[in-house]
């Protein structure tokens, strides 16, 4: 039995350290088995029963009341930002950027809480709430939490996949006021969209408890600006009936839903367009991205980012208030919103049922987007964002948010990177700016009562630019990657044609079908000599690079295992020179498609270097493979595998199946034993062989 080294990466150095010594003294073969048994150490093997009794031995050994305490601190990080708060430092940084981050949640909130299906207020409220839990709970200081056009539209579209139980109260009752009617829909949708809160928290919080926050690397940047292209797209669309001043079509549902939008919509525009609300509209689009090009430009100069958002909803607000747009020319406002903070009330759960599904897709999608810029601003800033914390933080932000009438929240792009260049210092910049919010929740609602909803949307449509001109990506990655591209357009195209979640779904599956491609089929390569050097590389790319008449030097770049055994066998034969195919029933060529007579390689060497790990299959192959080649007089050797690899030959008794000493420390070495053994035509003598 050879005896296994206890770590990877100390094997793998100490087999460099022992290659430079040997090629500086004597160019001797060594044989891998004969290299361990002399150089390695013995791994002891633990049962799994004395693995776990040592685990909770170390565990209880280390728990105490410090150290539980520790603990739980380490999950409230505002408590070590409190602790080491610098005030002439970051005071004055930290009060300046949280009042101009406030500035923006105000119009944005409103306008992204329209967009939801919901009241204005509620925009508010989940740019209260969800910021102050984060604050104490999130550890990435740059991450603006609040509301964001993605999830409000998912928002809306599952309180419009519910279906409403206060229809039937309504239809049973002879006559019901239309305030009445409305004010009843309106609560029964807060209900909806704070359960879907409160699911999305939940589904963060588990997965948080287990540990997974490592699933959201499998969520890939192609997947994600396809989708958010994509989306952005339907946030563009249900801004169009407000700006052109008509009623948004209804009754639009399945595929091909955003074309029968389109269609209708443009019915309604040609009759019933309200000229004044357009003018509104285009005024507040061309002011706003004007003022944003200015910002971009001269930000250096400018340190204060000018609030021109603000700035519009308050003189939109004041020609509305003293023109009487509404009541003249049917101008769309935004009329009574609630004043005050909302009493805590726990969110209903009748139609849970109904909220799973979306739930779990705005889950995914919130810990996409915010979990990625965490880790963007964590690498320019040099400072750590934990995935399980941010987990945390997020759950508790949306369970407990769930209960005070918000709906689910997540990371803004365009708020996070003004509250990063607004000199934002540490967490407590969420906390200067709920003091601005609540403010203006408490006491300043009441004037946006003839604020234009034609400026809401032009807010929204006007913070869409960022991710309407992803469009130009699917060009960025049609040159760099074909498969990329494809996952690119796959996830664009369903998000475009069908619904939000369908196209999430197909994303995907589509970047799992990819990743699986990849896998199935990677490069498998032939190896030549580059010179005298002990340096061997793709023939095809390095013509210089020397082959023997009678070794076949082999590379195969990515891990066996039973996806790509099928593939690996084909084309591991088809690179030596043997074509494994059914013979025909009626022969029409005189020679044996499996004859051997003309092979011309005695020796395959298969460079192991790139395999992270093998399965029983991949093992179970390598073993068919030795055993056919040996039949028809072709030694098969084995070179460079890894700790990992060599531990799953050993458990399957590989070297009993085959050979005990066919593996070899380096693909030279492994050139030169059988360079040798040809030579002489004597069995090779290893070194180290006795111990």
């Amino acid at each position: 039995m050879s005896l296994i080294i206890n770590n990877d990466d100390e094997d793998e150095f100490v087999e460099k350290q022992i290659l430079n010594q040997l090629s500086q003294e004597n160019y001797a073969p060594v044989r891998l088995r004969s290299f361990i048994n002399h150089y390695g150490t013995v791994r002891p093997r633990i049962s799994t029963i004395n693995r776990l009794r040592n685990h909770f031995n170390k565990f209880f050994n280390t728990l105490n009341c410090l150290y539980i305490i520790n603990v739980l601190f380490d999950r409230i990080p505002i408590i070590r930002c409190l602790k080491e708060y610098n005030l002439r430092k970051n005071l004055f940084a930290d009060i300046m950027s949280g009042m101009t981050v406030a500035i923006m949640h105000i119009p944005q909130g409103m306008a992204y809480g329209m967009l939801t299906t919901l009241p204005p207020i509620h925009g508010l409220y989940v740019s209260f709430f969800p910021v102050l839990l984060y604050m104490i709970f999130g550890t990435c200081p740059h991450l603006s939490i609040g509301t964001i056009a993605v999830i409000s539209l998912m928002t809306a579209q599952a309180i419009s996949g519910t279906p409403l139980q206060s229809f039937n109260i309504i239809n049973n009752q002879s006559y019901v006021a239309s305030n009445i009617y409305d004010e009843i829909v309106i609560n029964e949708k807060v209900g909806i969209a704070t359960t879907l809160a409160f699911l999305v928290g939940l589904i963060q919080l588990i997965l948080s408890f287990l540990r997974l926050g490592f699933l959201t690397v499998y969520l890939t940047e192609p997947f994600i600006s396809g989708f958010t292209t994509g989306v952005a797209i339907h946030v563009f669309s249900a801004q169009l009936p407000f700006i052109f001043g008509i009623k948004s079509p209804r009754g639009i549902q399945g595929a091909f839903k955003l074309p029968r939008f389109y269609f209708k919509l443009i019915g309604s525009i040609i009759q019933n367009i309200n000229w004044i609300s357009t003018v509104i509209a285009f005024t507040s689009i061309i002011v706003l991205f004007t003022a944003k090009q200015l910002n971009d430009r001269y930000k250096s100069i400018i340190r204060v980012v000018i609030p021109s958002e603000l700035i519009l909803i308050i003189i939109g607000t004041l020609i509305s208030h003293f023109t009487q747009i509404h009541t003249f020319h049917g101008v769309s406002v935004v009329g009574p919103i609630k004043q005050g903070l909302p009493s805590p009330t726990p969110p209903p759960l009748q139609q849970i049922s109904y909220l799973i599904m979306p739930a779990a897709t705005i889950a995914m999608v919130s810990l996409c987007i915010s979990i990625s810029m965490g880790k963007m601003f964590s690498r320019k800033h040099n400072y750590k964002v934990s995935s399980n914390q941010e987990l945390l933080a997020y759950g508790i932000s949306n369970v407990v948010s769930s209960f005070f009438q918000c709906y689910p929240s997540s990371g803004a792009l365009t708020r996070s990177i003004v509250q990063e260049g607004s000199g934002c210092k540490t967490q407590l910049v969420g906390g200067f700016s709920c003091i601005v919010l609540g403010i203006v929740i408490v006491a300043l609602t009441p004037l946006f009562y003839s604020l234009p909803m034609g400026c809401l949307a032009a807010i929204v449509i006007v913070n869409m630019k960022g991710l309407l001109f992803q469009i130009k990506d699917f060009f960025f990655y049609y040159r760099i990657s074909f498969l990329e591209c494809i996952l690119w357009i796959v996830t664009f195209m369903t998000v475009i044609l069908f619904e939000v979640d369908i196209g999430l779904y197909a994303g995907l599956c589509t970047s799992f079908l990819i990743n699986t491609i990849r896998t199935q089929k990677p490069h498998f390569v032939v190896l030549g000599q580059i010179d005298d050097t002990e340096i061997y590389k793709n023939a095809k790319l390095f013509p210089v690079a020397h082959q023997y008449d009678n070794i076949k030097i082999l590379r195969f770049d990515e891990s066996l295992y039973a996806c790509n055994s099928p593939f690996f066998k084909r084309k591991f034969y088809e690179l030596i020179g043997i074509q494994l195919r059914q013979e025909p029933l009626i022969s029409y060529k005189k020679q044996n498609l499996n004859k051997i007579e003309n092979i011309k390689y005695n020796y395959v060497i298969l460079d192991c270097s790139p395999f992270n790990f093998i399965d029983t299959v991949g093992v179970k192959l390598l073993i068919e493979i030795y055993n056919d080649l040996k039949k028809r007089n072709i030694q098969l050797y084995l070179s460079e595998c890894r700790y990992g690899v060599r531990r799953t030959l050993e458990l399957m008794n590989f070297y009993e199946k085959t050979a005990p000493n066919i593996i070899y420390i380096t693909t030279h070495y492994a050139v030169m034993s059988i360079r040798t053994e040809s030579d002489t035509n004597l069995p090779k003598v290893t070194i180290a062989t006795q111990v």
